[in-house]
């Protein structure tokens, strides 16, 4: 038995050119690592949620964002590969050693670098993060920028008292506050917590530090809901919820029935005052308004 999947594929033939200060262009390459062995949920990369693969929703808030010149994803997987294609995203072919549950992310982008050469900044995207918009890849670069970084790392804000316990004595500690003087929401800016939803890298940090991070590192700050995990069923239902208001949703695309405008659709053309925001626009002015019937793929039927 066999089912159709609709992605959400473009209508214009490639993303608008990146347009950013100075004589120099970069070439920026995105790639988004998906192996076909999950273990929380199986075969989560390209599991449905909200009527689209997993990997449709960075795929497409990737393309739209208008900064890539190419977006790949990097799989060992057959099915993950037909799929990512049909999203509209390039694919490379992985080596085994870096698809299995014990590789780290990094052997898999020493993997992609090494075949593909051709880049000045890399930005590793988790398909574990659906709730990315074109706007946030926007902000994230232009951040980079300004700071003149050589790599950039996303976090949200979180107003959390973190403690630890001494393993010996069972002592528990306050780590990020006084418990005597315990602050109040208004008056504390929180902790800084890493989300893992993308990272940009230097050609010159990657090659010679063979890590996402390296360098003068600049840092994106996001909305506190994409701190979200994907690691049960239970946390799929909830970012499944989440993606319905937050989630990036091509223009032309059709959401199930039920459900209010997303916000994410229309964040696209924001940055006003950039010339960030003028490639994006100029990407989505290429014929999107024919819209998106959905291509036909196939998935096998649930055992």
């Amino acid at each position: 038995a066999v089912a159709s999947f609709p992605c959400s594929p473009k209508t214009m033939a490639a993303p608008a050119s990146p347009v950013f200060d100075g004589d120099v262009v970069p070439r920026i390459v995105a790639v988004i690592p998906a192996r076909g062995g999950s273990v929380s949920v199986p075969r989560k990369n390209i599991k449905i949620l909200q009527g689209r693969p997993l990997i449709d929703w960075v795929i497409q808030a990737a393309e739209y964002s208008g900064i890539f010149d190419e977006v790949w994803v990097s799989t060992d997987d057959d099915e993950i590969h037909m799929i990512a294609k049909k999203c509209g995203a390039k694919v490379h072919r992985r080596s085994p050693h870096t698809a299995t549950n014990t590789a780290s992310t990094e052997s898999a982008l020493v993997d992609f670098v090494k075949a593909h050469p051709n880049y000045d900044v890399l930005c590793l995207v988790q398909a574990t993060s659906p709730l990315i918009t074109p706007l946030d890849f926007q902000k994230g670069w232009d951040a980079m920028r300004r700071a003149k970084a050589d790599s950039l790392v996303t976090c949200v804000r979180a107003h959390r008292f973190l403690w630890s316990v001494d393993k010996r004595s069972g002592v528990a500690r306050a780590v990020n506050y006084d418990p005597a003087k315990r602050p109040r929401r208004q008056d504390w800016d929180g902790e800084l917590i890493e989300n893992g939803a993308f990272y940009f890298t230097t050609k010159e940090v990657m090659e010679r530090e063979e890590c996402r991070l390296g360098g003068r590192v600049a840092l994106h700050e996001m909305e506190e809901h994409t701190f979200a995990e994907l690691d049960s069923p239970t946390d799929w239902q909830i970012v499944a919820n989440m993606a319905m208001i937050h989630g990036f949703w091509p223009p032309g695309s059709v959401k199930p029935e039920g459900t209010d405008e997303s916000p994410g659709s229309a964040e696209v053309t924001i940055l006003a005052d950039s010339k960030l925001g003028l490639a994006a626009a100029a990407g989505l002015g290429m014929g999107v308004g024919l819209g998106v019937a959905g291509v036909a793929g196939l998935l096998p039927a649930a055992p």
